[in-house]
């Protein structure tokens, strides 16, 4: 056992061996200083440009999102979505009249007009994902549309979402449908009572006015509607009732919160 130990001192490396000399491989300021301009140019380059350029990107990074969530943080304060040719061929200046009209909160605020072909099945995802996540606020689509969407109960019930005067005032022209109840397999299992869920713009002078060519388009509200008071106010400009029923419906829903 001794003889073994003899060993391992003598492979020892004594303490003031290379491997345990520090290395030196950092630079003082002053050497900086020191050096040629070329060539404390390139010391910056080899050893500070990445970490530079890293903090300059998180910065920027962090600056925009800021400036998108806090500063200048912008909102749709309406969403209106057109389906299979709806959209009126003026829309640009459909979307300037709501802009002007319905009371945006803020210059960063905005409404928006989108339509799909539900015949496109990228089209058809893209609109349902934005009405389940309640990004719309009605809806304006063909008959057979309304009453395909409206039986599997993806419109409002517009006894629940419009106030009783403007229900009263809109009575001739709402569109009723049955919505299916289905089993686990889908199958359809029973039908629900008449439900009004659609407003039939026919005679709407509004949206001939900006272009509307289809001749029975419906208005819908969405199941979940962000922007009640403005597509209320919609709602009254597409169909020429009186507006301040919309507006007092708005102001009552404020003070009752």
């Amino acid at each position: 056992m001794d003889s073994k130990i003899v060993k391992f001192k003598k492979t020892a490396l004594d303490d003031d061996a290379a491997i345990y000399q520090r290395s030196k491989d950092t630079i003082t300021k002053e050497e900086i200083k020191s050096l040629p301009f070329r060539q404390r140019l390139g010391y910056y380059k080899d050893y500070y440009l990445k970490i530079t350029l890293v903090v300059i990107a998180a910065a920027v990074l962090i600056f925009s999102v800021l400036n998108t969530t806090v500063f200048n943080r912008s909102e749709c304060r309406l969403s209106l979505c057109f389906l299979n040719g709806t959209l009126p061929e003026q829309s640009e200046e459909m979307d300037s009249f709501f802009e002007e009209n319905i009371g945006l909160d803020s210059k960063n605020d905005f409404m928006r007009s989108d339509t799909y072909a539900l015949d496109n099945y990228q089209m058809d995802m893209a609109y349902k994902t934005r009405l389940m996540a309640g990004a719309i606020d009605l809806i304006i689509c063909p008959q057979d549309v309304f009453l395909e969407e409206s039986g599997q109960g993806l419109f409002c019930d517009l006894r629940e979402f419009l106030p009783k005067d403007m229900y009263a005032q809109l009575s001739d022209l709402l569109l009723e449908n049955k919505v299916a109840e289905t089993d686990d397999l889908g199958e359809v299992v029973s039908y629900s009572e008449p439900i009004p869920m659609g407003i039939d713009l026919s005679g709407s002078d509004f949206y001939k006015e900006y272009g509307g060519l289809l001749e029975q388009p419906v208005l819908c509200a969405a199941w979940r509607p962000e922007n009640k008071e403005n597509a209320l106010k919609a709602i009254a400009y597409f169909t020429g009732i009186d507006l301040s029923l919309a507006e007092t419906e708005a102001a009552s829903e404020e003070i009752s919160e």
